[in-house]
């Protein structure tokens, strides 16, 4: 990560609602590196767990970093049902 980079402390509740709010962050800081913190995550619905995938491939194609600190039990166990834990960035190398 650089001194550039872009930090996002995720809400409580990542529902429908909280994903105009992470949409509107990631759109303003594609082009830099990211670190998401998820320590205060206590719910997350299934498009926001997409938003977050999607993000992390995004920044990886690009040659980004998208970290994700701090993971609430909540956030991983909630990614993980859905088989998006890791976060695919964090699962190695993505090549097209």
């Amino acid at each position: 990560m650089t001194a550039n980079t872009a930090t996002f402390i995720l809400p409580s509740a990542l529902t429908f609602d909280a994903c105009a709010t992470l949409h509107a962050f990631l759109l303003q800081a594609q082009g830099g590196d990211v670190v998401l913190d998820g320590a205060h995550v206590t719910r997350i619905g299934g498009i926001c767990a997409q938003l977050l995938a999607s993000a992390s491939i995004i920044w990886a194609a690009s040659g980004r970093n998208l970290a994700l600190q701090n993971p609430s039990d909540t956030l991983r166990d909630g990614l993980q049902s859905l088989a998006l834990w890791p976060l695919p960035q964090q699962k190695g190398a993505i090549s097209w």
